[in-house]
């Protein structure tokens, strides 16, 4: 019955949306979509509930005009350079998923009973997923630019465009007038092609001029826009060709203009309003008590939604080589039947060709796969974590489908591993390449790494989550591993994959907000990068800045384990020749050096060294200057090597010193200083040249003992230990025990004796000054430092 004492249009609109602002609150609270609360309501007011709607007129024409505004928005969205730039990936798979659970939908309903046509239309409709809802959750989660996310959108493009032309073909169809088929298809063609040439004659010579006109104003501009697609939608509906044709043309006619994204926003809120009356009049027009009679049917079918429908599209997506998890999630995103459904039910209803019972029970199945679809959404990857193990078929014909289609190489050496190579991880990646460093890039997009593979860059086709493929990745030769991935759970799986698999390295993971970001360091230590705060460029920034700061960490802690070094002050040309002949020798050292040309070469050549002037007690205190043995001073300058010599001296008195003077009058200065040897190159070089002349075979000789790292022949000191009792170089007998020759003896206070006699007496704190092989000579140092010798040499010769 009526409302009583509220018998106006207005007054009876308003009561409705009272009810349907309620309803929606109420829907809210239960976590499920406002097309669930609109179709509620409609039931309660409508014939099956309370009999409140008398003004059905009125609804109906709001209903239509919602109808007419969603085709509108759906045709600005189809903007033919954004189709071309999703590629043929999202196409096919859309239009697989499409056809095949059409199929099978189609078998379904035609096996529970229903007519051909009838099961056609159904069928169609359970293949459709709700692009309203869908776009919603997504956005709440996050996960719009995601693999998953990519893909469901893309799929629903296409389910929009296929459900627009069934509507076209129902338009038609149901405007035929009993002429000829032959003769109506001609006239259908006619009048479409005349249709097509006005829209097409208005978008090229008409909207140049009045379009930037009228976006002089916004609100000017979403006036015209209504009206033009009410007036496309009238003439469409007059030819009959169907309102529904003319409106979503009208939308593709603004599709590729500069004023589409400022009409979609402005009209969504208009189309939403005005779509409420549509699911309004959907719900009043059910008969809940026929329904009753259909409840198997409508479960039946709800069951093929919420179950058949996510395992065949996981099985297209495998078939197109997407593993198991992507297809899990996409499907489970479009495991619900569309708003578009709902419509194209009622237009089939009009025409005809479904009964009312039918429409029905399509409302019924929406009205619980939507719901429903919502919770599992919501927990989907823990639906996915429990269901997991059970789908391992799809990934096994995921790997199949992958290695024929893709030819990417196999996992080759490379410094950074790049996980998730889409958009925010090519720009990474090229960033990464012109800075010199190899990159491998990890994708489950078998066309991410297609085109990866196609620019020439390496890439692999897997899930760096699962660890039985992690262990395959040069992860032993990686410094990096980034992942560009922005879920949380995905990078936690990746970091406790990489690590199982024995990687020590560094990790950087990608995350949509700081925030959210915290939470994943607390689980996997690492880099945290944000796309929106940090670009491409930044990010590599970091990568280079950590990987500084954690090399700088690592030296450190290696230089602070040295003891009984060298300190080496200064990497010029003099002390980079040092440096080498220390590493042959296998003499321990560190450097300290400030001249921000020789910094790179240090870090090239991985020499200890440390940053920083020589002659500051916090620097040599890195450096380990009380634990050292000796210093050496090669600075730049004579003045910069006389503050060297003095700090060092101050802080360990009992350190060898070797100092460089550039000028002769500043040696007595270095040994003032503390320096136990000055040399001078200037002095050295013109003694080694002189020699050179004089005496070219022994300098030859020399050269070849002291310098030539393949000559197995060196001359080392080695001392007495210091409790050694006194004994003649005969009784020592080092040639016949060890096989060295000795060459000079230093005694503390004296003059060297060079080629001492075999009488000679070696005392407790003597230097002994041998030539031999390394084996010969290491063999001899651990002979003397005994406090007794011993009446052997063990001499291990080395290969």
């Amino acid at each position: 019955m009526p409302l009583i004492g509220l018998h106006t249009v207005f007054s009876e609109l308003v009561v409705l949306l009272l009810i349907a602002a309620l309803a929606g609150v109420a829907v809210l609270r239960l976590r499920q979509p406002l097309v669930i609360g609109f179709i509620a309501v409609g039931i309660l007011v409508g014939p099956s509930g309370l009999r409140w709607i008398q003004s059905a007129d009125q609804i109906h024409v709001l209903a239509e005009m919602g109808l007419a505004l969603l085709l509108f928005v759906v045709g600005l969205r189809l903007d033919l350079h954004i189709i071309r730039s999703m590629g043929m990936v999202v196409v096919t798979v859309g239009l697989a998923q499409v056809l095949v659970t059409l199929a099978v939908g189609f078998g379904l309903v035609l096996g529970l009973g229903l007519s051909p046509v009838s099961a056609l239309y159904v069928g169609l409709a359970l293949t459709l997923s709700s692009t309203i809802i869908i776009v919603k959750l997504l956005s709440d989660k996050h996960e719009t630019d995601s693999l998953q996310g990519r893909l469901t959108l893309g799929v629903l493009i296409v389910q929009d465009l296929v459900v627009v032309l069934a509507m076209i073909a129902l338009s038609a169809v149901a405007g035929t007038g009993g002429h000829h088929p032959a003769v109506q298809a001609a006239l259908m063609l006619g009048k479409g092609a005349a249709f097509l040439a006005g829209i097409w004659a208005v978008t090229v010579f008409l909207f140049p001029r009045l379009l930037p006109l009228v976006s002089r104003s916004t609100e000017l501009l979403v006036l015209c826009g209504i009206a033009w697609a009410l007036l496309l939608a009238l003439l469409g509906e007059v030819l009959g060709l169907g309102k529904e044709v003319g409106a979503f043309l009208a939308g593709v006619s603004l599709a590729s203009t500069a004023y589409r994204e400022i009409l979609g926003a402005k009209l969504v809120s208009l189309r939403d309003f005005l779509l409420l009356f549509f699911f309004i009049e959907l719900g009043s027009q059910l008969d809940i008590g026929a329904l009753g009679a259909q409840v198997t049917l409508s479960v039946v079918l709800t069951l093929f939604v919420l179950l058949v429908k996510p395992l065949l599209i996981m099985l297209v997506m495998a078939w197109m080589g997407y593993r198991k998890r992507i297809g899990f999630m996409t499907g489970l995103y479009l495991a619900q039947i569309s708003e578009f459904s709902l419509i194209l039910l009622a237009m089939g209803a009009s025409a005809g060709h479904v009964a009312r019972d039918t429409v029905g029970v399509v409302t019924f199945v929406g009205l619980l796969s939507i719901g429903l679809s919502g919770y599992l959404i919501q927990h989907a990857q823990a639906l996915y974590d429990r269901l997991a193990p059970y789908l391992t078929l799809f990934d096994r014909l995921a790997q199949r489908r992958a290695v024929a289609k893709t030819t990417a190489p196999v996992a080759e050496p490379a410094d950074i591993i790049l996980c998730g190579i889409g958009g925010y991880g090519s720009s990474i990646a090229m960033q990464l390449l012109a800075r010199d460093r190899r990159v491998l890039g990890v994708d489950f997009d078998p066309q991410a790494v297609a085109a990866w593979t196609a620019r020439g860059w390496p890439a692999v086709f897997g899930d760096a989550e699962d660890p039985d493929f992690a262990a395959t990745l040069p992860l032993d030769q990686a410094t990096w591993v980034v992942s560009a991935i922005r879920e949380p759970q995905s990078n936690i799986a990746l970091a406790r994959a990489v690590r199982h698999a024995g990687y020590t390295g560094n990790l950087a993971f990608t995350a949509r907000s700081r925030e959210e970001g915290q939470f994943l360091l607390t689980a996997s230590p690492g880099l945290l990068l944000v796309p929106f705060d940090d670009a491409a460029v930044q990010a590599v920034d970091l990568l280079f800045l950590t990987e500084e700061e954690i090399a700088r960490e690592t030296m450190d802690r290696l230089i602070e384990t040295i003891t009984e070094h060298y300190v080496v002050c200064g990497y010029g040309r003099m002390g980079q020749q040092i440096v080498k002949d220390f590493r042959r020798q296998g003499i321990p050292f560190v450097v300290i050096e400030d001249n921000p040309e020789q910094l790179p070469r240090l870090k090239e050549e991985r020499v200890p060294h440390v940053v920083g002037r020589a002659s500051q007690d916090e620097v040599l205190g890195k450096a380990g200057i009380a634990r050292a043995k000796g210093l050496i001073a090669v600075a730049s300058s004579d003045e910069e090597n006389v503050f060297i010599v003095l700090t060092a001296r101050g802080l360990n008195p009992r350190l060898e010193i070797v100092a460089r003077s550039i000028r002769e009058e500043n040696e007595d200065k270095l040994r003032r200083a503390g320096a136990n040897l000055v040399m001078s190159p200037y002095i050295l070089g013109g003694r080694r040249m002189a020699a050179a002349v004089s005496n070219p075979g022994t300098m030859d000789f020399l050269d070849l003992v002291i310098h030539d790292e393949k000559f197995d022949t060196n001359v080392a000191q080695m001392p007495i230990a210091p409790e050694a009792d006194p004994i003649t170089l005969q009784e020592l007998s080092l040639w016949q025990t060890c096989g060295v020759t000795v060459l000079a003896v230093q005694r503390p206070g004296e003059v060297m004796h060079a080629n001492p006699r075999p009488d000679f007496a070696l005392q407790a704190g003597d230097t002994v000054i041998v030539m031999g092989s390394h084996a010969q000579i290491s063999a001899a140092h651990a002979y003397l430092a005994r406090p007794r010798a011993p009446k052997a040499c063990a001499v291990e010769e080395v290969s």
